[in-house]
C-alpha cells in the first residue's frame, strides 16, 4: 500500500522464532507468531503511516507480510544480498539482530523501497501449489538419479517411490488446473500464454503465480523484475560482457527452459537465435535474449487483451 504521506520506517529482522524490531526511539524482540504480531501491531497503532521493512528469509517472513497486507500496512520485502551490500558500504562489520533491524531502516531511508503488492488469494494459492510441485519434482529427480546407480536390493523400493511421487505431482497439477478453471481471468491468461509455441503449462503457471504484475507494469519493468535485463560491465575503453542477475529466480528458470524449446520449435525464436549466433553470440547468451523476447511478447499479448476489454 502506497501513501503520499512521509512513511515511518519500521525495521524488522526476521528469524524462525523471533522478530527483532526497530521503531522510532525504541527496539524490541518479539516472537514470530500470532502473539508477537499482536504486540507489534499494537505498537504500530501509535505510529503515523508505518512502513514495515524486512528481508526475504525463505518463508519465515510469510506470517508477518500477510498480516501487514490484511491490516493495510505497507510492507517491503527486500533482497538480503542488496541489504548486505548496503551495510558493507556503510562500513558496518558487526552483525547482530538489533544492528540488522536498524540497518533495514537506514536502507529504507536511503533507497525508498516500493511497498509489495499483495497477491490476490487465487494467485497466492497457485504459488503455494507450485512451490509444492517444485519440491516433489526435486525429490523425483533425486530418486531417478538413485535408480540409475542402485543395486538390485534397493531398485524396487526406489521404483515404488518414483511412482508415488509421479502420482502426487499429477494430483498437484490437477489442483492447479482446477483453480485456474474456477477463475476466468486466470483461465484467459493461461490460454493466452500457452498459445505461444515454447510456453508450456508449467511456464504459464509460473508467470501467473510469481509474475502477477505483468499486466500492470511497463515492458522494461517486467523484464527487470524477471531478472532477464542485461547489465553493462564497461570501464574506460574496455567493453565487458553484459550479464543478468537478480530478479525472480523461479520465473527466470522456467523462461530458460521455455526458450530452449522455442529455439527449436518456434519459427520466430529459432530465426532470432540463429541471427544472434551468426553475429558471434554464444548459445547461452542467445537463449537469454530469447527469454527476454518471449517475456516481452507475453507482456504485449496481455496488454493488448486488457486494452481491448477497456
Amino acid at each position: 500500500m502506497e501513501s503520499k504521506e512521509s512513511p515511518t520506517y519500521v525495521g524488522i529482522d526476521i528469524a524462525k522464532d523471533s522478530l527483532q524490531t526497530t521503531l522510532p526511539g525504541a527496539s524490541s524482540r518479539l516472537s514470530n507468531d500470532k502473539r508477537g504480531l499482536y504486540n507489534l501491531f499494537t505498537c504500530l497503532r501509535s505510529i503515523d503511516n508505518p512502513h514495515v521493512i524486512c528481508e526475504a528469509t525463505g518463508g519465515y517472513e510469510r506470517l508477518l507480510v500477510e498480516a501487514c497486507h490484511e491490516r493495510g500496512i505497507a510492507v517491503s520485502l527486500l533482497n538480503p544480498a542488496r541489504v548486505r551490500a548496503f551495510v558493507e558500504s556503510e562500513g558496518i562489520k558487526a552483525k547482530t539482530d538489533p544492528i540488522d533491524a536498524k540497518m533495514l531502516v537506514r536502507f529504507a531511508q536511503e533507497k525508498k523501497p516500493r511497498a509489495n503488492t499483495p497477491l490476490p488469494p487465487e494467485r497466492k494459492e497457485m504459488a503455494e501449489l507450485l512451490d509444492r510441485r517444485a519440491q516433489l519434482s526435486e525429490f523425483l529427480a533425486r530418486e531417478k538419479n538413485r535408480l540409475e546407480k542402485s543395486s538390485d536390493a534397493a531398485r524396487e523400493s526406489i521404483k515404488r517411490m518414483i511412482e508415488v511421487l509421479e502420482k502426487e505431482i499429477a494430483q498437484v497439477d490437477q489442483a492447479i488446473q482446477e483453480l485456474i478453471d474456477r477463475h476466468p481471468e486466470l483461465a484467459e491468461e493461461d490460454q493466452m500464454f500457452r498459445s505461444v509455441t515454447g510456453i508450456g503449462k508449467v511456464t504459464s503457471w509460473t508467470i501467473l503465480a510469481y509474475l502477477g504484475e505483468i499486466s500492470h507494469l511497463k515492458r522494461n519493468e517486467v523484464v527487470a523484475l524477471a531478472g532477464v535485463a542485461p547489465f553493462n560491465k564497461d570501464t574506460g575503453t574496455r567493453t565487458g560482457k553484459r550479464v543478468i542477475q537478480g530478479g525472480r529466480a523461479k520465473v527466470r528458470r522456467c523462461l530458460f527452459m521455455a526458450a530452449q524449446t522455442a529455439a527449436i520449435h518456434n519459427p520466430v525464436i529459432t530465426a532470432y537465435v540463429q541471427r544472434l549466433r551468426e553475429r558471434g553470440k554464444p548459445y547461452k547468451c542467445a537463449l537469454v535474449a530469447a527469454m527476454r523476447k518471449l517475456l516481452i511478447h507475453l507482456h504485449s499479448l496481455i496488454k493488448k487483451s486488457k486494452e481491448a476489454v477497456a
